[in-house]
């Protein structure tokens, strides 16, 4: 409706430029058009009112008493050949005999010679107006537009003087009336040359929008149609019942990173031609770079397509130079348009975990689309709570044997949602880590624990992720906290184990330069073997902390009682700390302190609150 509605208005708005487009430029025309027609009048009757003094002569008004009708008649006829060439209807000269003027010479036409009307020397002037009469006390030639028995005319009156003073005027009629004509066909000259410009710019634009609408419709690596062709098709398809697939190419992306995007280019086309020769009348829909659309409306429609893409001959090479194979994985969905698209994602996306070629999209996957609902809630609930300073710092306990005391507060955060309720990290860390989030919740808590922690002796740690750690714009910000941080050696910052491992040279790069500032490193999550361990504490590193699957076994499991005493005893030798987590109660307290565990956290020892101790305790042991 919204677009009909749009359609409409450029429609009008079209219609009224093309409108007010027309008038202007029919206006135009038809003043420029009158200007050079009255331009032209006027110069013509002012060569005909001074040529007609150059052939009467200077001295002929003085001598009007000695004219004869002889030499009036040749006069006459000089004027009228005269008004021929120039095209003009009445040339003459006359004077002022008051109250009257009177002709002196004038020519003639044909029709005045028929009708016996041919003026004759020194005729009354009857018509005579105010402004012929005040021409003779001019300097300058007088126009004047006027009306009589004989029509309409345009005038010039050119006043001389002869040798002996007398004053006359040499004058020059035009006939006007076709005029008005000659204006008509210039508006509809411009009236249609107008229309036939607008006509032809209507087609240019016909053409460019369909050409726009194809490249907008069109894929333009295949010129197949695109996920803009398929919601229109869908949305204008007068079936409510349709069946969809969303065939995911496995391999393509690995194509066109190791080939080139020509060469997965022209796999994807074949594919595609493979299934359009299938589908008719409905096209095949390039969705993303390695994933296409074939619908149908058949009557179960989902079993057509299943067959249609199981039936797809994978054992034969897709493209032969290179030799290259494909693996489909395809998910089906029908029924009601409006949701088919996301029904058919939610399937393909379960065949590619469940390794299937086909998933039919069920009833029970509504689960799935929950979780992507529930997925999508909590990412914007975690942008709003960044936008409304919803980000709460928690701190875990960590006890120090040695000390015997807690000296040192394990930092993470907290999300409260819209209603107050807290969220802890188990429910949002997918969400922050899919939405690439973790640099800014990092830097959030960061911010809060320095102004915490700034004036106080408290020691503090803070888990950075892989991709915090190698963040230039995150390293800048945590070299800028630290340059005025009195103690940086009470900041301690956890790094992953698998992520240390997998990331060896530039995350031994990260730790040195963050050691260089004066903080503490703590590698966390250590569950490998003892060969795997020495390589991690051979980094510059300050501490580990075992994986708490390790240490939650430690009492029930001599041999991992014996693996922690030899790892506290490495460490010891090290100058390295180690750390236990999952301290659950009193024995597995004692446990660890008679395995030689110098750090340990836990519920035993405290859970994560918003507050700390302003006063460090010994605990009991």
């Amino acid at each position: 409706m919204l677009r009909r509605i749009s359609l409409i208005v450029w429609l009008c708005i079209g219609f009224v430029t093309f409108i007010a487009s027309l008038i202007s430029y029919v206006g135009y025309s038809y003043h420029t058009t009158r200007k050079a027609i009255m331009d032209d009048i006027d110069t013509r009757l002012l060569h005909a009112a001074k040529a007609a003094q150059l052939i009467i002569g200077d001295d002929y008004h003085d001598r009007l008493n000695e004219v004869d009708s002889a030499q009036f008649e040749q006069l006459s006829a000089q004027l009228t050949a005269l008004t021929s060439a120039l095209e003009v209807e009445y040339v003459y000269t006359m004077i002022y005999d008051a109250p009257l003027v009177r002709f002196t010479s004038s020519s003639y036409t044909q029709e005045d010679l028929i009708l016996g009307r041919v003026t004759q020397f020194f005729d009354p002037y009857l018509e005579a107006t105010i402004v012929n009469k005040g021409a003779f006390r001019s300097t300058e030639p007088v126009f004047e537009i006027s009306e009589d028995q004989w029509g309409h005319f345009k005038t010039i009156l050119v006043p001389f003087i002869s040798n002996n003073g007398t004053t006359y005027l040499t004058g020059a009629d035009i006939t006007t009336d076709d005029v008005a004509q000659q204006l008509r066909v210039s508006v509809a000259k411009a009236t249609l040359t107008a229309s036939f410009f607008f006509f032809i710019a209507l087609l240019v634009a016909g053409i460019y929008l369909l050409l726009y609408k194809k490249s907008m419709t069109s894929d333009t690596r295949t010129g197949f149609a695109n996920r803009i062709a398929l919601e229109h098709d869908l949305a204008k398809n007068k079936q409510q019942h349709l069946s969809l697939a969303i065939i995911w190419v496995s391999e393509l992306e690995d194509i066109i990173s190791f080939y080139g995007a020509s060469v997965g280019d022209q796999v994807i086309q074949r594919i595609m031609k493979h299934f359009s020769e299938f589908t008719y009348p409905y096209p095949v829909y390039r969705l993303a770079t390695s994933k296409l659309v074939i619908m149908c409306d058949t009557d179960k429609g989902e079993h057509y397509l299943t067959n249609l893409i199981k039936e797809f001959p994978s054992s034969r090479p897709v493209l032969n130079n290179p030799h290259l194979y494909i693996q489909l994985s395809a998910g089906i969905a029908s029924g009601n348009k409006a949701l088919l698209l996301d029904n058919a994602y939610v399937a393909c996306r379960q065949a590619k975990q469940q390794n299937k070629t086909v998933c039919l999209y069920a009833i029970h996957n509504n689960d799935a689309k929950q979780q992507q609902a529930n997925h999508l809630a909590l990412a914007n609930t975690l942008q709003d709570a960044f936008e409304k300073n919803r980000v709460v710092a928690y701190f875990t306990p960590r006890f120090d044997v040695e000390k015997n005391m807690v000296s040192q507060h394990i930092c993470s955060a907290r999300i409260i949602n819209e209603q107050g309720a807290i969220l802890s990290a188990d429910i949002y860390q997918k969400v922050v880590k899919r939405s690439r989030m973790e640099g800014k919740l990092t830097h959030n808590i960061l911010t809060q624990c320095v102004t915490r922690f700034r004036k106080t002796n408290t020691a503090w740690s803070l888990k950075l992720s892989y991709q915090d750690a190698t963040d230039p714009q995150l390293i800048d910000i945590i070299n800028q906290e630290l340059r005025r941080y009195p103690q940086p050696a009470l900041i301690t910052f956890e790094l992953d184990e698998q992520a240390v491992l997998n990331n060896f040279n530039s995350m031994a790069a990260s730790i040195n330069m963050l050691k260089s500032k004066g903080v503490k490193i703590l590698i966390n999550g250590v569950s490998s073997g003892l060969l795997t361990v020495s390589r991690v504490m051979k980094l510059n590193i300050d501490a580990i902390k075992l994986d708490e699957h390790i240490s939650a076994h430690m009492h029930r499991d001599e041999q991992v009682f014996e693996f922690i005493s030899h790892l506290a005893k490495l460490c010891k030798d090290r100058d390295i700390q180690l750390v236990v987590g999952a301290v659950l109660d009193e024995a597995q307290f004692k446990r660890f302190i008679e395995a030689g565990v110098g750090m340990m956290q836990g519920r035993h020892i405290g859970r994560a609150t918003p507050h700390i101790r302003t006063e460090s305790r010994a605990l009991n042991h």
